[in-house]
């Protein structure tokens, strides 16, 4: 190889290289850019899960809340039932005195 043609071989190998660094340097670019707009749509997602934890955390105490309210509730029913039928019991008594006093003014107003 002669003088001249190492300087045109030096000369394009230098511009390829430059052409390359030029590519290099754009594509690191992209990368940069989509590694923050990754980090970005990272921290939104944290933030976004931090909020449905929270969220659950309010459901989770309004479900124990309404569970304690039932379970109360279900003592109520369970007294009142009882209540009811030691209601009933009485009335089939007063029921049946209350029949027989009927029968017995029948039969006193029949005998006037």
């Amino acid at each position: 190889m002669t003088n001249k043609d190492m300087k045109d071989h030096l000369k394009d190998l230098s511009m390829n290289m430059s052409k390359a660094v030029q590519d290099y340097a754009a594509t690191t670019n992209k990368l940069a850019t989509h590694i923050t707009a990754l980090w970005t749509d990272l921290e939104f997602k944290n933030l976004r899960i931090t909020e449905l934890e929270g969220s659950i955390q309010d459901k989770d105490f309004e479900i124990a809340d309404l569970n304690e309210a039932y379970s109360v509730q279900l003592k109520q029913i369970k007294r009142l039932e009882t209540e009811n039928k030691e209601l009933t019991e009485i009335c089939g008594g007063v029921a049946h005195y209350e029949k027989k006093i009927k029968e017995f003014i029948k039969k006193e107003s029949v005998d006037n």
